[in-house]
């Protein structure tokens, strides 16, 4: 078989060539510390790492989710704390205005200090993250969760009832905010006693309830009440009044307790029972009054509004009823402050099961994530000691070849003719 030259050549720049782009290869391995620099390299092993790659990233971003969220948690709970605060705070000025010994003049500065309260409280339900949105209005972040309205005199709620939940794992959804809805409107209400309605109706100069506790277990064991009039031999014809529970038992009233039957009714009389304290003006004569009662909600920046105008504007020098009106006033606020604690106490608890829940659901991932990065690495990553070797090898083959060559090219009969 008769070689030529010129396969001689080609064949040598072939082998240079294809050592070259082994080399070079390699060399590509060691700068990137990657094994698969391309599909092509193992398809098998190249479909694995995409794989793998998009589960870390969906890892990756449930970490983020998870940090995202307990920021904002965090902040939640941190308000909440200092609405709680607050709340204590009107609740020993509440219990120290009702008090015997302050004055109207002690009372005022009182509830200059509620007025004060009241903004401090209205900044914290406004409060903003760090993204600008309001923390408490639900689904609509960027609406102010609550305003005042001059026209009735009342705070209003603007948000929704919306809870934003957030995916912190592959199969777990977490809330990533509360609604202000759900925690200050949402709260249990406080009996209050309902006017008269209609042409018939008869109407309440006065409706004060003076202990809300005994009016609530009355309500809810007996009644409602039912005040009966009728012209029964009052003096000066004056009517005649009863009370009955729903029943149609007697109640009783005074200590000792007395039956409220048959009792004459002078104008301006006060009907007192079971926690109540009524005026009827013009009572329909054989007509039954229900007092009938309806469990009425407020916000917390309503109570503390409320008070503070019940503290300027009662008078208990002035007002022979000044006492129970106030009384009345500082009750129905207590009781509001008591289920807006509890509502305040239950969502905190739930924050911070949610911040548990999430640590642990963290905890979940980066496990995940160790045994998925581990798990690609073995695809994907350089084994260093063997792409050195094979790096050596290849420049040891490339050197031979270049040696090699240089001689082969010298063997020529030319070269030996004068």
């Amino acid at each position: 078989m008769r070689i030529s030259t010129a396969q001689i050549f080609n064949r040598s720049a072939d082998n240079i060539t294809s050592t070259s782009n082994s080399l070079y290869e390699i060399q590509q391995q060691l700068s990137t510390g990657k094994r698969i620099l391309k599909p092509s390299d193992d398809p098998l092993a190249s479909a694995q790492i995409l794989k793998l790659t998009k589960e870390v990233e969906k890892t990756e971003q449930y970490q983020d989710n998870i940090d995202i969220s307990r920021r904002r948690l965090s902040l939640e709970e941190t308000t909440l704390d200092a609405v709680n605060d607050a709340t204590v705070r009107v609740k020993e000025l509440a219990i120290q205005a009702n008090s015997g010994a302050v004055s109207d003049t002690d009372r005022a500065l009182i509830a200059t200090e509620l007025d004060e309260l009241e903004k401090q409280l209205f900044g914290l339900l406004n409060t903003k993250d760090v993204q600008g949105e309001y923390l408490f209005s639900g689904y609509k972040g960027f609406d102010a969760a609550y305003s005042y309205d001059g026209a009735t005199d009342k705070y209003i709620f603007n948000g929704d009832e919306g809870r934003r939940s957030i995916q912190i794992g592959p199969d777990s959804k977490m809330a990533s905010t509360d609604s202000g809805f759900e925690i200050f409107e949402n709260v249990e209400g406080v009996l209050t006693i309902s006017q008269q309605t209609g042409n018939q109706a008869s109407h309440f100069s006065e409706q004060l309830i003076t202990d809300n506790v005994a009016f609530q277990a009355f309500n809810d064991t007996r009644g409602p009440a039912v005040i009966s009039f009728g012209n029964v031999g009052g003096v000066g014809n004056n009517p005649r009044y009863s009370v009955e529970d729903a029943n149609g038992d007697p109640v009783f009233s005074g200590d000792p307790p007395v039956q409220l039957s048959n009792i004459e009714y002078l104008p301006g009389d006060v009907i007192e029972f079971e926690g109540a304290s009524l005026i009827i003006d013009a009572p329909k004569v054989n007509g039954p009054v229900v007092i009938n009662t309806e469990d009425q909600r407020t916000n917390i920046l309503n109570m503390v509004h409320e008070l503070s105008s019940a503290l300027k504007n009662i008078s208990t020098e002035s007002d022979p009823e000044g006492n129970e009106k106030l009384n009345s006033a500082v009750s129905r606020a207590l009781l509001q402050m008591e289920s807006i604690q509890e509502k305040n106490i239950e969502t905190r608890g739930s924050i911070g099961g949610r911040i548990n829940t999430m640590d642990a659901q963290q905890d979940v991932n980066t496990e995940f994530l160790l045994h998925t990065k581990d798990a690609r690495s073995s695809f994907q990553d350089l084994d260093y000691n063997e792409a050195i070797s094979q790096f050596t090898l290849q420049e040891t083959a490339l050197n031979a070849a270049y040696g090699s060559f240089a001689k082969i090219q010298n063997l020529s009969l030319f070269n030996y003719i004068n």
